[in-house]
């Protein structure tokens, strides 16, 4: 994170790529349980909207300054880099969250949010055209879930997988 609150560069416009720095360095606060989720919301609304490094002087002036952190100090819990030429990936498994990727890809996706539509139609075509059809056609809201399951079911293996 830089630092916002120096007095010498506080008239500075920002450019969107400084906003956008201000919101990730939000956000890491917020994941290290610095700021709470509200507080997030309305420094990330007041971030985007500042125009000044003044602006945003305020957002930070109750956080630390991370870039001059010592790398090599991992915080506890965490292992720090080894020290030898082993790769970091190679000398503890990490744990990571992996998504169901869909079958179909793009086109699965699009299956799956047309799928309710397509189930509405059916239902009040054939409840309103077949005599008793709505005594029935309720079978067919069962196509949602079927698809949604086809889809992303077999499309891999989703949840925390250790490395």
């Amino acid at each position: 994170m830089t630092d916002y609150t120096d007095p010498s560069q506080s008239s500075l416009r920002l450019s969107n790529a400084d906003r956008d720095a201000a919101v990730a360095s939000l956000s890491r606060a917020h994941a290290d349980g610095r700021i709470t989720t509200d507080e997030l919301s309305e420094r990330t609304a007041s971030a985007r909207t500042a125009v000044t490094r003044g602006d945003l002087a305020p957002l930070f002036h109750d956080l630390p300054d991370t870039v001059h952190h010592d790398p090599s100090a991992a915080p506890a819990g965490f292992a720090a880099p080894p020290a030898s030429g082993v790769p970091y990936a190679a000398a503890a498994p990490r744990e990571t969250y992996t998504r169901a990727r869909p079958l179909g890809g793009a086109a699965g996706v699009t299956v799956v949010a047309i799928t309710p539509i397509l189930a509405l139609v059916i239902f009040l075509g054939i409840g309103f055209l077949v005599p008793g059809g709505f005594s029935w056609s309720w079978v067919i809201w069962l196509a949602v879930p079927v698809v949604a399951i086809i889809v992303y079911g077999p499309g891999g293996r989703t949840g925390y997988n250790r490395d």
